[in-house]
């Protein structure tokens, strides 16, 4: 049976059909079921704002017209078209535009803000928003920071009940290094160095002694000024002041705590001090004393902490001390001298902010007299002289706060003393002499 022309022709037809196409080609192809993605614009309340256009608009669609109406500008110079967004009430409400040549429309989630949302922080960080739903309102988005927040929330005081929905966009751990250091001020007025003088400008001032003219006690007070004049680093300055008994440091603790709770440290003891319970018994409560200190972090913004802290330092005194009877058995109880704060401050990330003013003073009696002669009633004082010594020292407080983050997964640490040579390194004589050039790296006993 002989093929026909028009089976003939389908038959070539199906063979083509068959065959794969270049991917040029079909690349080469107008996607026209390709959806465009949403932008997003916000207006103010009763404001207008131009809207540039890729091509000339042929249709226009609005979901709401109440919310926003549309206005189409004429071509101008290299615009070859835009509209006119005028603002209506507040609302949300979606644009989409078709442009000639395509099939797929270009849209926009237009949103017109309240006269509540007007009174928010603008920025590009900020992205709170407020919702009006009959007499209360919605707060939601992003916040920036606290400060921010509380904008917010006071933008919306007008309504009957606040829904707060937010997100505030700071947070984490901050480390907060204290420094609790006790200067000897009797001794450092005696030098000549002023603590509280001329500090802010970052140096120091000294007043000098009237009438002094030692050369030992000049050179002493100019090294001072070299120093503390040219530098700005605490720890080289108060490392100064230890070198000559001018300074010791209490406590040098480093907390870590989440923003918004609080961290504690105690460095001393607990006193245990009796108590009457009733029917003739007894209970033993403890008092801590030392140095103890409480911190409370709140994160304001990415590089601004507000800082609470509490410091206290107390010592026993004996010289206070009271005694307690119970029976045939006596306790001496010694007193709590203590100093204490509580203040609170704003600092940015590594600054440091310093708190000073606790003095404590103490009076010494010293008694010279003649062995018998000084202990007569009526002339021995005569034979006997009497000195009053009285020490101030001070207590310094130096608060350094710091963003921190913990390091991430599987992150190698570098342990101390991991860079130097192990015993059998070549070169290492003591570790070939001691352990042998054969021995491990490790030693046995130690872990890596």
């Amino acid at each position: 049976m002989q093929p026909t022309p028009a089976r003939l022709i389908a038959i070539l037809l199906t063979c083509l059909a068959s065959l794969p196409w270049p991917a040029a080609a079909q690349s080469a192809l107008p996607d026209t079921t390709a959806v465009r993605p949403m932008q997003e614009i916000r207006l103010p309340a009763r404001g207008q704002q131009a809207l540039p256009l890729s091509g000339t608009p042929v249709r226009i669609a609005v979901d709401s017209p109440e919310i926003a109406d549309v206005r189409i500008l004429p071509p101008a110079g290299d615009r070859n078209g835009a509209v006119m967004l005028i603002a209506g009430q507040p609302g949300t409400t979606r644009l989409q535009v078709w442009l000639r040549g395509q099939a797929q429309p270009e849209q926009w989630r237009i949103h017109v803000a309240n006269e509540i949302e007007q009174a928010l922080p603008a920025g590009p960080e900020t992205r709170a928003q407020v919702a009006i739903a009959g007499q209360g309102a919605v707060l939601s988005g992003t916040s920036a920071s606290l400060p921010d927040h509380q904008q917010a929330l006071a933008a919306t005081q007008g309504a009957n009940q606040t829904v707060d929905a937010s997100v505030i966009d700071v947070g984490g751990m901050v480390q907060v290094e204290v420094k609790v250091v006790e200067l000897n001020s009797s001794v450092m007025k005696e030098v000549g160095i002023d603590w509280s003088g001329g500090r802010a400008g970052g140096s120091w001032s000294f007043a000098g002694r009237v009438g002094q003219s030692n050369s030992a006690s000049r050179t002493l007070m100019d090294g001072f000024k070299v120093i503390f004049g040219g530098s700005k680093h605490f720890r080289a300055e108060l490392d100064l002041l230890q070198a000559n008994s001018l300074a010791r440091v209490l406590a040098e603790p480093t907390l870590v705590a989440l923003s918004g709770q609080s961290a504690s440290f105690l460095s001393g003891g607990e006193i245990p001090i009796p108590t009457s319970a009733g029917l003739g018994t007894q209970t033993v409560e403890y008092k801590p004393f030392g140095i103890g200190l409480t911190v409370s972090p709140t994160v304001l913004s990415g590089d601004r902490i507000f800082l609470k802290v509490a410091p206290e330092a107390s010592e026993l005194d004996y010289a206070n001390a009271i005694q307690i009877s119970s029976g045939e058995d006596r306790m001496l109880l010694p007193a709590l001298r203590t100093r204490k704060a509580d203040t609170t401050i704003e600092l940015g990330h590594g600054e440091s902010f310093i708190i000073s003013g606790l003095v404590s003073r103490q009076t010494i009696a010293n008694v010279n007299k003649l062995p018998f002669l000084g202990d007569l009633p009526v002339i021995g004082t005569f034979f006997r002289s009497m000195r009053y010594n009285q020490t101030e020292m001070e207590l310094v407080i130096v608060v350094t706060p710091r963003l921190v983050r913990p390091i991430a997964r599987n992150v190698p640490i570098p342990l101390p003393g991991q860079d130097r040579d192990p015993p059998d390194t070549i070169g290492n004589a003591w570790g070939q002499y001691l352990l042998g050039a054969g021995s491990s790296q490790v030693m046995p006993g130690f872990s890596r």
